[in-house]
């Protein structure tokens, strides 16, 4: 027996045989407030363009903009580079230092390319390659504090331990 604190109501707005896949979940009426002006109100229902199906509408949705990327150019082929030892920093003293917004700025074409994630300056030149959302979207922060577009992005992975190698410094707005 469903809980008595949900209650599922098919949705009439597409054909019956799409309206089993899509569902509005709402809980139970309060008296004295009519459904619209519930609390706890969750829409599972996509707006649909015409002649658009539901399932190619949520499909597309969830599709991220990856690119196809050259042979040898894998997360495995960049792992390899990064422990090989060679120079990803583009740098030639050996420490780390700081940088600040004017000199992040004219690190900004593809064959030099610096981004501050987190506070952190990293050269981004060697991973432009690598990157499954292509060169294009790395473009995006070259010269730039790319924290806020990464976080929005992808904030599950983990910006230190993939571009270690290619730290620069400690930015200073």
């Amino acid at each position: 027996m469903p809980s008595p604190a949900l209650r599922v109501t098919p949705t009439l707005s597409v054909p019956a045989a799409k309206a089993r896949a899509l569902h509005t979940y709402t809980s139970p009426a309060t008296p004295g407030r009519t459904e619209a002006s519930q609390p706890n109100i969750i829409s599972r229902t996509p707006k649909l363009a015409t002649g658009t199906s539901p399932a190619s509408t949520v499909r597309a949705s969830l599709r991220r903009n990856k690119v196809k990327l050259k042979p040898g150019f894998s997360a495995l082929d960049w792992s390899k580079l990064r422990s090989s030892g060679k120079n990803l920093r583009g740098v030639e003293y050996p420490g780390l230092i700081r940088v600040t917004a004017a000199e992040l700025a004219q690190h900004q074409t593809k064959d030099d390319a610096w981004t501050a994630l987190g506070g952190k300056v990293y050269n981004m030149t060697h991973y432009m390659g690598f990157h499954p959302g292509g060169e294009r979207d790395l473009m995006r922060v070259a010269g730039k504090d790319g924290t806020k577009l990464f976080m929005a992005t992808h904030s599950w992975v983990s910006f230190e331990s993939m571009l270690d190698g290619c730290l620069v410094g400690f930015y200073q707005p």
